[in-house]
């Protein structure tokens, strides 16, 4: 079964299979939240779905993550289900391996290299835009999943050494610095 849709989910009027319809990638996005959505990406873009099997309406596929991960996509009548074999999946919950086999069954991980349009993470109220998000090589989308995950402490110590290690940084973390305390304070940024 082949249904038409309008351009607006990323196919550009093409005829288009249910799971591309129930999968596109902006409902993804919303469905997963923002963090597990970028981790998906990242899955995605760094080739870990596995033994991909994609059908009209279902596609499954496993997704190397520590470990392999079984999923499975439907685009059923009253909505679009998934499955992992991970402990959010198990759940019930659309996981970033689900995010991951989503993204290359319906082809989206490579749809934004053709996307000029360039929706910002304001504007669609925290969810970020589709050709900000692929337009990062996969070791930028890599480093943006560890510093939304690693621990704070870990964090400041990462961000201190290179600072240490590099002027440019040391100087964009001061006025970063400056500017924090400004806002902690009362104080009208300059412009």
């Amino acid at each position: 079964m082949i249904i038409s849709v309008s351009g607006e989910n990323g196919h550009g009027g093409d005829a288009v299979t249910p799971l591309e319809a129930a999968f596109e990638e902006r409902a993804c996005a919303q469905r997963a939240g923002t963090d597990v959505f970028i981790e998906g990406v990242n899955l995605a873009l760094l080739g870990r779905v596995e033994q991909l099997r994609i059908r009209p309406t279902n596609a499954s596929g496993t997704v190397d993550d520590d470990g392999p991960h079984e999923v499975r996509l439907e685009a059923a009548d009253d909505g679009p289900r998934t499955g992992c074999t991970c402990p959010e999946g198990a759940t019930g919950l659309f996981c970033r391996h689900a995010v991951a086999v989503a993204l290359v069954a319906t082809g989206s991980a490579g749809l934004a290299e053709d996307d000029e349009d360039d929706d910002g993470d304001e504007e669609n109220g925290g969810i970020i835009g589709e050709s900000s998000l692929f337009t990062d090589d996969p070791v930028h989308a890599a480093m943006r999943v560890f510093l939304s995950r690693a621990p704070r402490a870990e964090l400041v110590e990462t961000l201190l050494d290179a600072a240490d290690d590099s002027e440019a940084v040391a100087d964009a973390l001061w006025d970063a610095t400056v500017a924090w305390h400004g806002r902690q304070h009362g104080a009208a940024p300059s412009p």
